[in-house]
């Protein structure tokens, strides 16, 4: 004797049909939410920092990039930021 585990009848063409408009009208409704949900960023002005550094750093900056990939400005943003910050706190608390 085969065991049979199904408790429901297959579908019919009409249940099919509107199972497949409640997924393409999700789809659509999420279409929707996500375009709301993008919110274009505000780019702060910008202005260009020039310092000098010992070659071993400039180096090292270099050799990041090449293995990340990053751009030379990510690069020193990524490694300036969490110390100016900390510094600014340090410096606001005493």
């Amino acid at each position: 004797m085969s065991n049979n585990n199904f408790k429901k009848p297959p579908l019919t063409e009409k249940e099919k049909e509107k199972k497949a408009e409640e997924f393409l009208s999700f789809l659509e409704r999420k279409e929707t939410e996500n375009k709301e949900e993008r919110v274009i960023p505000k780019k702060e002005p910008v202005k260009p920092l020039y310092i000098r550094v010992p070659t071993s750093l400039w180096e090292d900056i270099h050799e990041i990039m090449a293995l990340t990939g990053m751009t030379k400005n990510a690069v020193c943003l990524e490694i300036l930021r969490p110390s100016i910050k900390k510094k600014l706190k340090d410096l606001k608390e005493g």
